[in-house]
């Protein structure tokens, strides 16, 4: 629920309970005012009565007084005057002596044009109290509107921002001090980032160039040594030993640089790529290394499925999954290559125990002593994945270790 509406509700419920409390209380206020009103009156009438009936003479009888006022013979009552409601009228009774006689004098007072006064005033306040409610809510609404402007502007700058835009993050100005400042710390927050994704990818690329060079001239030096006569059998084994550690040295410096490019970004161009066309190239690829090793590769083309993403981060995905089931297979083992659902899998046999899922995904996790495996492959696909939102699972069934990439909801 946006912020502005959870506002606008909580002062909605507000007004309605001030509403249903302050309408009850105001009507009983306002009635009980009119009876104390009416009682007064009641109360004058009869102070104005005492003195004519003092001096009237009764004889015929009770005198005729009107309609409202009547006056008869009683019992001798010392008790005080009541006030009471009946029906539609509020009525005085009083008890007098006179001329040694007990009266009791009774007056009226019509309340039914009252009661329907008080209703006419509650209907409406209802009416008033509510349409200024639906007037301020409206005039609330509106303003809060105009007063969260500059927060969604800033909301649809920040989404649209990318941290190797070329330039830094403009956002609008406000009169709001609050937005303001807000607008500044991100504007600073953004330049931070900006300035540390240019050093990363500054980084990355003089590591990537300077590394390459002195790796090339060190294999360079040891081929021209290897060739070199006479040559002990001893020295040609430092000398191998060496072409491997920079070959695998070179392939560190490799997945290292990969995985800084793509942590920061550096592969937006992407393209409709074909997975299935992807996978089958890379298999071509692959045929020296099946046949050393005598695999057997089975395929299961259910459907093509076609993604948009970065091609060489595709060929990189796949070929790591691959490289992945061939290295660690055993002799005469089997792969299978399966797509179908929008899903991606590789199945292989090789070591007759689950690999740990939590490390396996892990930068340097290895569950091999294959000297060729650096440990980054399956942490470069994961990678990949969580950039184009795949996700990738692990499983043994015995004899098989499946990886499932999910690249599309079926």
């Amino acid at each position: 629920m946006k912020l502005l509406n959870k506002t606008v509700r909580y002062y909605f419920l507000l007004s309605v309970i001030v509403l249903l409390v302050a309408i009850p209380v105001f009507y009983f206020v306002l009635k009980k005012i009119v009876i104390a009103n009416v009682d007064a009156r009641l109360v004058a009438t009869k102070t104005q009565l005492i003195p004519r009936l003092q001096v009237m003479e009764f004889k015929n009888g009770e005198p005729v007084l009107g309609n409202d006022i009547t006056l008869e013979k009683a019992a001798p009552n010392t008790g005080r005057d009541s006030l009471y409601t009946a029906d539609t009228y509020r009525l005085l009774t009083s008890h007098l002596v006179i001329n040694r006689e007990t009266y009791r004098l009774r007056i009226k007072s019509s309340i039914a044009n009252h009661e329907r006064l008080i209703t006419s005033i509650i209907i409406l306040q209802v009416l008033l109290l509510t349409f200024l409610l639906a007037g301020l809510l409206l005039v609330n609404r509106s303003l809060s509107r105009k007063v969260w402007d500059p927060f969604y502007k800033t909301l649809q700058k920040l989404r649209a921002y990318k941290v190797d835009d070329p330039g830094p993050l403009q956002l609008a100005p406000s009169s709001i001090n609050e937005f303001a400042e807000l607008n500044t710390a991100l504007e600073q927050l953004a330049e931070r980032s900006r300035q540390a994704y240019i050093a990363q990818k500054e980084f990355a690329e003089n590591a990537s160039h300077e590394m390459r060079t002195p790796l090339a001239i060190f294999q360079g030096k040891l081929e021209l040594l290897m060739q070199t006569d006479p040559l002990s059998e001893e020295q040609a084994g430092l000398i191998t030993d060496l072409a491997t550690a920079s070959q695998r040295m070179a392939r560190l410096n490799k997945g290292l640089i990969l995985l800084t490019r793509i942590q920061n970004g550096q592969f937006p161009e992407t393209e409709n790529v074909s997975v299935r066309r992807t996978a089958e190239n890379l298999l071509e690829q692959y045929q020296p290394q099946l046949q050393q090793k005598e695999l057997t590769v089975q395929r299961e083309w259910t459907n093509d499925l076609s993604v948009s993403v970065n091609p060489t981060l595709m060929e990189v995905l796949l070929g790591n999954l691959l490289a992945n089931a061939i290295r660690h297979n055993i002799p005469r083992g089997n792969i299978i290559v399966r797509l179908a659902a929008g899903t991606f899998t590789v199945q292989n046999t090789g070591q007759p125990f689950a690999l740990p899922e939590e490390r396996i995904f892990h930068r340097f996790s290895k569950q091999s002593t294959d000297a060729d495996s650096m440990g980054l492959g399956l942490e470069i696909v994961r990678k990949i994945c969580d950039l184009y939102g795949f996700s990738i699972t692990y499983q043994y069934a015995h004899p098989l270790h499946t990886f499932r990439v999910q690249m599309q909801q079926a």
